[in-house]
C-alpha cells in the first residue's frame, strides 16, 4: 500500500502543496504561493502569443516547478508518489476542463469525476485531477474536497439537511442531506467586495487599514449586517458614500461596514428560507466576520463553527478519502 501522496489544491487566486503521509494524516511539508489558476492562466495567455506552448503543458510545468521546489525541503524522496489535485485545476483555465458531477454527491468520494494524467519524460509524478459539481444553475470545485473531509466532523440526523457555509471571493452554501450534498449555492460576495472598494466610486470612501479590527471597526461592520436585512443592496450600497461625505464612519470602519453589508446580504437568505442547521466552514481570515454576522442575524442558536484549523486541513482529509479508494488503504 503507498503511503504518501501529494495534497495540491489550487484555487483561482491561491496555489498549496502539501506531502501527505496518509497513515497518520500528518502533512510533513508544504509550499503556499499566490500563483493560483487565474494568475497561471493569465500569464499562459500573456507569454504564449501564438499558442506554442498548450496549456496543459504550461500549468504542469508550473507544478513541476513547485514539486521541485517542495522536494527541496523535506528528506523524504518524491520519487513516484502521486498527486492529488482539487479546485479549479479541472476547470476551463486549468490543467484541462473536466465535466462535473451532478447531484446528490455522496461526502465518501465514491461518486468523484476523477482523471489520470500518466507520467512521461518531463514529469516524474502521476497526477490525479478531482473535478468539481454542478447544477442546472450552479457550478463549484474544490469545496466538494473539502467536504469529503468534513463528512466526519458533523452528526447530523439522517433526514436533517445541513447548510455548510463556505466564506471566500466565491461563497458558497452547500446543503447536505444524509451524507450527500443535495444542492448548493454560489455568492459572488468577495469579489464584489474586492471590486466596490478598488474599482467603484466607493474606494475613496473606504480603506482597509493597517491594523486588526477594533472595537468601532466591529460596530461599523453590525451596522452593515442590520442595513443590509432592512434595505435594498443596490441602495443601501450608496450609503457607504453618503457615510463618509458626511463623516459618520472614518474610511476604515467605513471599510467594514461595507463587508457587513454584502456578507449580511449573503447571510440574509439563511433568514428567508428557515435553515435547520447551519455550519460554518471558514478560514481565520473571514472567521470572525461570519460568526459575527450569524450572532447578529439571530442565527448562533441554529450553527456550529468548524474551527479554522480543521478547515485548514479539510481539502487533504478529502483528498485522503480519493487516495484511499483509487489506491487502497
Amino acid at each position: 500500500m503507498r503511503n504518501f501522496f501529494l495534497s495540491c489544491d489550487w484555487g483561482t487566486s491561491t496555489f498549496r502543496l502539501r506531502l501527505v503521509r496518509v497513515s497518520d494524516h500528518t502533512i510533513l511539508e508544504e509550499i503556499i504561493s499566490k500563483e493560483g489558476i487565474a494568475t497561471i492562466f493569465g500569464n499562459w495567455k500573456e507569454q504564449t502569443g501564438q499558442g506554442t506552448v498548450g496549456r496543459e503543458e504550461y500549468v504542469l510545468k508550473v507544478l513541476q516547478n513547485h514539486l521541485q521546489a517542495l522536494g527541496k525541503k523535506t528528506t523524504q524522496s518524491l520519487d513516484g508518489i502521486p498527486v492529488l489535485i482539487s479546485g479549479m485545476a479541472s476547470s476551463s483555465i486549468g490543467i484541462r476542463e473536466l465535466p462535473y458531477a451532478g447531484l446528490p454527491f455522496s461526502l465518501d468520494g465514491r461518486d468523484a469525476i476523477i482523471q489520470k494524467i500518466r507520467p512521461d519524460e518531463n514529469r516524474a509524478h502521476e497526477v490525479l485531477l478531482i473535478s468539481g459539481l454542478s447544477t442546472p444553475a450552479d457550478v463549484m470545485r474544490g469545496e466538494e474536497t473539502q467536504m469529503m473531509g468534513l463528512n466526519a466532523v458533523y452528526s447530523a440526523g439522517a433526514d436533517e439537511i445541513v447548510i455548510c457555509i463556505f466564506p471566500g471571493t466565491h461563497s458558497k452554501h452547500v446543503q447536505v442531506l444524509d451524507g450527500k450534498i443535495v444542492d448548493f449555492k454560489t455568492y459572488m460576495t468577495g469579489e464584489l467586495f474586492d471590486l466596490i472598494s478598488g474599482s467603484s466610486i466607493l474606494k475613496e470612501a473606504v480603506s482597509p487599514g493597517v491594523h486588526d479590527i477594533t472595537p468601532d471597526d466591529f460596530e461599523a461592520f453590525d451596522q452593515g449586517i442590520v442595513r443590509s436585512v432592512t434595505s435594498n443592496i443596490l441602495h443601501s450600497l450608496f450609503s457607504v458614500r453618503v457615510n463618509d461625505l458626511f463623516k459618520l464612519f472614518g474610511k476604515e470602519q467605513n471599510y467594514q461596514y461595507l463587508s457587513g453589508l454584502l456578507i449580511g446580504t449573503e447571510l440574509r437568505d439563511l433568514l428567508e428560507n428557515d435553515p435547520g442547521r447551519i455550519q460554518l466552514c471558514s478560514g481565520s481570515n473571514l472567521y470572525p466576520l461570519y460568526q459575527r454576522g450569524l450572532e447578529k442575524l439571530n442565527l448562533k442558536a441554529k450553527t456550529s463553527f468548524i474551527s479554522p484549523e480543521l478547515m485548514d486541513s479539510s481539502a487533504v482529509e478529502g483528498q485522503i478519502k480519493i487516495f484511499q479508494q483509487y489506491y487502497g488503504g
